[in-house]
């Protein structure tokens, strides 16, 4: 029998690279224009963004169920079973994104209160949460149709949609926060329109791109009989990888708190160091996910064996590519905070945190590539067991500790940050290499 024909790593990561280092910049765009309107509006937007990252959990448990799914059927052949999964998972994110964006429309002062975002950031950064939070239901949907066409091997048209997002959004920024073409100055607030506005577009583009390239129409017969067994299978793998990540931002959420019982200074400075960190991790982030379409498809047609190695190898380019990065951006912190802000305050706590940025990112790729591999060979409660775990024994109790009790503050989050995510490594590691996850596909 003949080997499974699959895209080459750097086919698939650099188009999905280029992808995710924008929707970055789309995510952090905000924080950085607005930069140059006040401190205390990228805290505002910097508290708010974390509590924004958990809807981007629950829309991607059946966002990488879809993927999963769609490359082991791929590899497997069956054309009507991908378009059952699709619109399946159409489905089950517009009605996540509209539930969503209903909560968090009517309770945004109960959930900022909830994590002791300062009085005077809420007022400044409520509408923003409202607008954004409130209309999530546009990256819902636009993050499936980039699960689909992942899944299908064909990322870069996904990155046209997102250079055309990207413009749009600076574009509305500088409306909104510089005054282009004589509109209103509104901060956070008209960043929020701004925002949605490009997702709205953005999100319409996506559908009509996925389409195309995936031959999709959305079509009842795919509803006929009701493929519960889909649901089944996209629930299975979604929600112990949601509780996955439900946890690790719930976990950050908690450590947020104590960063703002701090000070607004130590809260912009936190929100410049994780804008630095989304950076730094986008490659092996990429690599994750083109390393999860190849394992996916090789186990779907079987060959567990060319899986095993593909990760592996994708690991080590990971690690290196990771250090390396990371050795730079500390090289040169100086310079990349007197980008973000001039104030000394903030410049002072913030370079402190650079060195330990090292310690923390090589430990995470191992995260980033293994996990998404035993996720992708269908290998989903073993990951979910120990993130969960580790998170609530080691990242929030010694953020704790090292950053309030030793009076170490961002530095001492940092190092109990690295140590959740070695201690997970270790045990992903040894999980891959037990193969254990090999009779675990869905096909």
């Amino acid at each position: 029998m003949s080997e499974i024909k699959i895209k080459s790593l750097m086919s698939l990561t650099i188009p999905i690279f280029f992808e995710l280092l924008l929707i970055t910049i789309v995510g952090n765009v905000d924080t950085v224009m607005l930069g140059h309107y006040s401190d205390e509006a990228v805290g505002a937007v910097g508290g708010i963004s974390q509590i924004l990252n958990i809807q981007n959990a629950i829309f991607g448990f059946i966002n990488l169920a879809t993927s999963i799914l769609c490359a082991q059927f791929i590899g497997a052949k069956n054309k009507r079973k991908v378009h059952e999964v699709i619109t399946v998972a159409l489905i089950l994110n517009l009605i996540l994104g509209i539930g969503l964006g209903g909560v968090y429309t009517l309770g945004w002062k109960q959930i900022l209160k909830m994590i002791q975002l300062p009085s005077e950031l809420i007022a400044i950064g409520k509408y923003y949460f409202i607008l954004v939070g409130g209309l999530c239901v546009f990256q819902a949907l636009t993050l499936t149709c980039g699960a689909v066409m992942k899944s299908h091997g064909n990322p870069k048209e996904m990155l046209y949609v997102n250079i055309g997002v990207n413009l749009l959004n600076i574009v509305g920024n500088g409306m909104f926060i510089f005054g282009w073409f004589g509109m209103p100055i509104l901060g956070p607030t008209g960043v929020g329109i701004s925002t949605v506005v490009s997702r709205a577009i953005g999100c319409v583009v996506a559908f009509l791109v996925m389409s195309k390239y995936c031959n999709f129409r959305f079509r009842r017969k795919f509803l006929k009989p009701f493929p519960y067994h889909v649901i089944k299978n996209i629930l299975s793998i979604g929600i112990p990888t949601a509780g996955e990540n439900i946890a690790w931002n719930l976990g950050q959420l908690i450590i947020m708190s104590f960063v703002n019982t701090m000070g607004a200074t130590m809260i912009a400075s936190r929100t410049y160091l994780m804008l630095i960190a989304s950076f730094i991790m986008t490659f092996s982030i990429a690599l994750g996910h083109g390393t999860a379409i190849q394992v996916g498809q090789l186990v779907g047609a079987h060959e567990t064996e060319r899986a095993y190695t593909k990760c592996l190898k994708s690991l080590y380019m990971s690690i290196v590519l990771a250090f390396s990065v990371t050795l730079i951006v500390v090289f040169f912190r100086t310079r990349i905070m007197n980008f973000f802000t001039g104030n000394p305050d903030i410049l002072d706590v913030s370079i402190k945190v650079f060195p330990f940025m090292l310690l923390l990112e090589v430990g995470r790729v191992f995260n980033i590539v293994i996990i998404n591999s035993l996720h992708a060979a269908g290998d989903i409660k073993f990951p979910m067991f120990m993130g969960i775990i580790f998170v609530f024994i080691v990242a929030v109790p010694f953020s704790y500790i090292l950053g309030i009790n030793f009076g170490l503050g961002l530095v001492g989050i940092w190092i109990a940050n690295a140590m959740d995510e070695w201690c997970r490594a270790i045990a992903m590691l040894l999980r891959w290499r037990s193969k254990k996850w090999q009779d675990k596909s869905f096909v």
